[in-house]
């Protein structure tokens, strides 16, 4: 097993708040690990810290063979995170805009993208211009575009109805399964974490913990028919004991 992340002794106080007083996991290469846990918890916080946009109080944090441009996130205020002054393409292309790549090689990774999401819209309008669906993978085409080694994803699915909610799961499998990025997911909904990912971090209150790590051996692609699977109702249920045990419901 190779560990991509490794938080150990982390601490994290914001005033009185006690986030993290000694939060210790491990983040293997290569897998989905889905961060579930008790509102209050900083399942947020955590990303931020390991994104460097919130600095901890203590502790160490590894990222194996990490170098600049191989880490993308996407952010659960996805509608604020797209700049309207760009249309649809310009903000899809803006990372690669930045690595200074050519406009043919930007085309090329966008038509590859358009393929992953099956989706046609209107490039040369702007975000405030789509439904909130198509807001929410022009968020993920971006995130995606430089072929990220890390990515993390913060409650991305929490403002779409449950059709769209299902279609964006699938689209980023397709892309899982074909780059095999590290992915830290965020998610306050079971289904979305064990339809998606390959272990399920389930947190404690405040000070935060990890009471346990749940392995989630159902193969992948997972669609819709595996949601409505015996073998997912298991996982689901060993899931929602754990957080029973740990949230004292």
């Amino acid at each position: 097993m190779i560990i991509a992340i490794s938080i150990k002794n982390l601490k994290k106080s914001f005033g009185d708040n006690n986030i993290f007083a000694d939060f210790n996991l491990d983040i293997e290469a290569g897998k989905i690990t889905a961060i579930f846990g008790p509102n209050g918890s900083g399942k947020s916080t955590l990303l931020n810290i390991l994104a460097g946009i919130t600095k901890p109080d203590g502790g160490l944090i590894d990222f194996d063979g990490f170098r600049h441009y191989e880490f993308s996130y996407i952010f659960q205020n996805y509608r604020q995170s797209l700049l309207p002054w760009r249309n649809n393409w310009q903000n899809v292309a803006l990372p690669l805009n930045i690595q200074k790549q050519s406009q043919e090689a930007i085309g090329r990774k966008i038509g590859e993208l358009k393929n992953t999401f099956e989706i046609d819209i209107d490039w040369k309008k702007y975000p405030y211009q789509l439904s909130g669906g198509q807001q929410q993978i022009v968020a993920f085409m971006r995130a995606l575009s430089t072929d990220p080694k890390i990515l993390f994803i913060d409650e991305p699915f929490s403002a779409l109805d449950y059709k769209n909610n299902l279609r964006l799961r699938e689209h980023l499998q397709k892309y899982y399964l074909r780059r095999r990025p590290t992915i830290i997911l965020v998610t306050h909904n079971i289904e979305e974490a064990v339809h998606l990912a390959d272990k399920i971090v389930i947190l404690s209150s405040r000070p935060t913990r990890v009471t346990e790590i749940i392995d989630n051996p159902l193969p992948y692609p997972r669609n819709i028919g595996s949601i409505a699977s015996e073998d997912f109702r298991l996982v689901k249920n060993k899931v929602l004991e754990a957080f029973r045990q740990t949230a004292n419901i």
